[in-house]
């Protein structure tokens, strides 16, 4: 077996080699040697390792990777090689972070990159993305959950201007220095909430399982991921009204106190109602700011999948949170709790890369989804006792400023016009009393 034959199926120190090519230590260098850049040298201990590397995504064995900052220039901040074994190796710039090297800290993944994962098309308009792109294409599954990381990275080679965060991936990626900014008023947002429920042009690859789309505010002079209610007046359309309202208002409420929140507005347009998000992973027109969820850091660097304080804690364990991250997404819980929010997974938390820490950012999808309406259509009667928060590790303190919070979220929702009566009424009489 030669030693390109080896390295296809193998990642190998130059004793492997030699035990598997029937050669000496000197023989395999020159070996090595002449395979050039095909031959990414890995950091393992005493004895690095060798990987061949492979073309993958149509362009080559050298993909780059760019970052864009606040006023949309682009820096080459590393180089992704696909190995032939299976799985990548990153080679950082020097601008580059030392978490792009993963929790491993050489740059070697078994999969794609953890850094990658969020600007895959996800959620409900990620759906929207993989049934158009498979109309054209039968080798690409109808939903995304179902691609492999060549169908990911070849869809982002050319899609990356609209992926969440500050990254781009490919060779000419700096090329494409201004992004087709869509530009709209809340005045277009029915006709774009139209547009985002049919079943023939992709709006955006951004995640979450609610509809909704993402454009340019001409009024804010922002990028903007808008969520919308049903239209109609129905059962369902009411209480997912109710819902958006309660986002607005623990939204307004957490960026009063101890933590932020996305900024947020809701607009009555076309029989619809509409909540509005300023999207924090974007500045002005073409500049980003970095974003990555939580779900992807843990599953690099904790392996928890449990919930945002626990994952938190061990990231901070690792000096790669502050303290006070950990005590901010411990508020967060807690008040996710009290306001009867039910889905607080850890891809509803996002953090930034700073220098070489992770920085909390500000929370989204903070809402009572507790009260929406089932997958199935069924709308359940309002109902929600105040949990007990005495394991959430917070200090007694502590537990009363947040509830003092959630207290004024409750009395700020049941005060807004916008919301149901049957809301009102349960609002007024279970949590607030008579």
């Amino acid at each position: 077996m030669n030693v390109v034959e080896f390295l296809e199926t193998s990642i190998a120190t130059n004793k492997n080699i030699q035990n598997g090519c029937g050669l000496n230590e000197r023989q395999v260098l020159r070996e090595l040697k002449k395979l050039g850049d095909r031959v990414v040298k890995i950091a393992s201990g005493r004895s690095p390792k060798y990987a061949l590397t492979i073309n993958s995504f149509g362009v080559g064995d050298r993909i780059n990777l760019w970052e864009v900052d606040g006023h949309g220039k682009h820096t080459c901040i590393a180089v992704i090689r696909p190995l032939s074994v299976g799985g990548f190796f990153v080679q950082k710039r020097i601008s580059g972070s030392k978490l792009l090297l993963g929790e491993a800290k050489n740059g070697l993944y078994d999969d794609l990159p953890f850094f990658l994962r969020d600007m895959a098309p996800q959620g409900f308009l990620g759906r929207k993305i993989a049934r158009e792109l498979s109309t054209r294409d039968d080798a690409i599954p109808n939903n995304p959950e179902y691609w492999n990381n060549n169908h990911i990275g070849e869809y982002l080679l050319t899609n990356s201007d609209d992926a969440l965060g500050d990254l781009k991936l490919g060779n000419s990626a700096n090329l494409r220095f201004k992004s087709n900014v869509s530009r709209s008023t809340s005045t277009d947002y029915p006709a774009l909430a139209k547009q985002a429920m049919s079943d023939d042009v992709p709006i955006s690859s951004a995640g979450g399982e609610q509809p909704k789309f993402i454009t340019f505010c001409a009024e804010q002079k922002a990028h903007v991921m808008v969520k919308f209610s049903p239209k109609g007046n129905d059962k369902v359309a009411i209480r997912w009204r109710d819902i958006l309202i309660s986002e607005f208002h623990a939204n307004e409420v957490l960026n009063t106190g101890a933590t932020t929140a996305a900024t947020t507005r809701l607009i009555e347009e076309g029989d619809r109602l509409f909540l509005e998000s300023i999207r924090f992973d974007r500045i002005g027109e073409n500049g980003r700011s970095s974003m990555i969820s939580l779900k992807s850091i843990d599953a690099e660097f904790v392996g928890s999948g449990e919930n945002w304080v626990s994952s938190l804690i061990k990231l901070e364990s690792m000096e790669l949170v502050s303290s006070q991250d950990v005590l901010n997404g411990q508020w967060l819980r807690a008040f996710g709790k009290l306001i009867n929010n039910t889905d607080m997974h850890l891809g509803n938390m996002s953090l930034s890369i700073h220098g070489d820490v992770f920085n909390l950012l500000p929370i989204y999808d903070m809402c009572s989804m507790g009260f929406a309406p089932r997958k199935n259509g069924e709308v359940m009667p309002f109902s929600f006792t105040e949990p007990d928060l005495a394991d959430e590790g917070l200090s007694n303190d502590l537990i009363r400023k947040v509830k003092k919070l959630a207290d004024k979220y409750w009395c700020n929702l049941s005060n807004d016009p916008r919301i149901s009566d049957d809301f009102r009424e349960f609002l007024k009489s279970s949590l607030l009393g008579s």
